[in-house]
């Protein structure tokens, strides 16, 4: 028989896979490698989603240092978005998600008037300029291309340099002030050291994520990874074929869903937390508890007639559910962090929300203050 879990028990193993409620040792690296790739838009915000999956929750600006010595790298994988990966893995992710990417991409690409040769004269004149372990930020890259007669508009720059990310030949490299670096892959990323298996390397990504992110559904799978239904269903069959009982189905509140049963991940309650006490969280909007489920998201979303509009980008979630947004206001030694609520909340709640803002603070290296809307 299958097994069932309450939306509440759901939402509990998630937290404690996403390692928001049982924080992990070890660098930051190492979480990355466990999660596979980070969604990493905001630069500053997704430094804190790996820094609240950490013991200790490490500053800023010691994350960013990890990120400028590639112990963690960014770029255009998945979907056509930013992600945080490991050197270890960023090769195959690639292998396995860039070509529906860029054929998403071709069609921009046409609009911008950027042919198949004007492509291979960029990344000509790019390889000259990051070679010999040179980093060098969009806006030199693009002085570079101007100076050799190749002046690239914002849009056909983005797109010129993510097909460089999608063909391996460029990742981020150290940042230059407020602007993120980019490098050759081949000094960033070791070498594969053998041919690409794509059926190998699309259990491996299935098996991370139903591990990190489970319960989940196969759908919410296809969606994250940017591949086909069809694929997740090939990766499922392999993993379980590999590793027999290793993830087994789960019913969550109508949702078909995979997960690692607790047997094998025992699932703990938030540390250092009374069942008491709310347990308030401050994710970015991008954050993977937010972006890796689509049909079953809505387990951590209010229901229908609680929801009251909202703001702001990013997420505070009171018990793993949604309940107020939230962003952050930066000064040069201050800052505020500016909460508008989705529901009317309890005065312990609002406390939370104060005590977890003093965390996040501490991670900026500064004082925090909190203005509701």
């Amino acid at each position: 028989m299958t097994a069932q879990l309450s939306r509440s028990q759901a939402v509990a193993h998630r937290m404690n896979n996403h390692a928001l409620w049982s924080p992990r040792a070890g660098p930051p690296g190492e979480l990355v490698r466990r999660f596979v790739a980070m969604q990493a838009q905001e630069y500053s915000y997704a430094l804190w989603a790996i820094a609240q999956r950490l013991r200790g929750t490490p500053d800023a600006a010691g994350l960013a240092v990890a990120a400028d010595r590639g112990e963690i790298l960014r770029t255009h994988v998945l979907r056509p978005t930013w992600h945080f990966v490991t050197p270890a893995d960023a090769d195959w992710l690639l292998r396995l998600t860039g070509p529906r990417v860029q054929r998403i991409n071709a069609a921009y690409l046409r609009r911008t008037s950027v042919d198949a040769t004007t492509l291979d004269r960029a990344f000509a004149l790019i390889l000259a300029e990051l070679a010999g372990g040179r980093h060098r930020t969009r806006p030199q890259l693009a002085d570079a291309l101007r100076a050799h007669g190749l002046d690239l508009g914002g849009l056909a720059l983005s797109l010129v340099m993510m097909e460089a990310e999608l063909q391996r030949l460029v990742i981020s490299g150290a940042s230059s002030g407020k602007q993120r670096g980019y490098a050759l892959f081949e000094e960033r990323v070791p070498d594969a050291g053998g041919p690409f298996e794509r059926e190998r390397a699309l259990a491996e990504l299935l098996a991370r994520f139903i591990a990190t992110r489970g319960p989940v559904t196969l759908k919410d799978f296809a969606v994250w990874s940017g591949l086909t239904l069809g694929d997740a269903r090939a990766g499922l069959a392999i993993v379980r074929e590999q590793e027999p009982g290793r993830f087994e189905p789960v019913a969550v509140e109508g949702f078909d869903c995979w997960w690692q049963p607790p047997a094998a991940v025992p699932v703990a309650a938030p540390a250092g937390e009374s069942t008491l006490q709310p347990r308030v969280d401050l994710v970015q909007g991008y954050d993977e508890y937010v972006m890796s489920y689509t049909p079953s998201k809505v387990l951590m979303q209010l229901s229908e007639y609680e929801f009251a509009g909202g703001t702001l980008l990013h997420t505070v979630l009171v018990d793993g559910v949604m309940a107020a947004q939230w962003k952050h206001v930066l000064r040069a030694r201050d800052a505020t962090v500016v909460v508008d609520r989705l529901r009317a909340m309890s005065s312990a709640e609002r406390a939370a929300v104060e005590r977890s803002t003093e965390a996040y603070g501490r991670h900026l290296g500064v004082p925090v203050q909190v203005e509701w809307l």
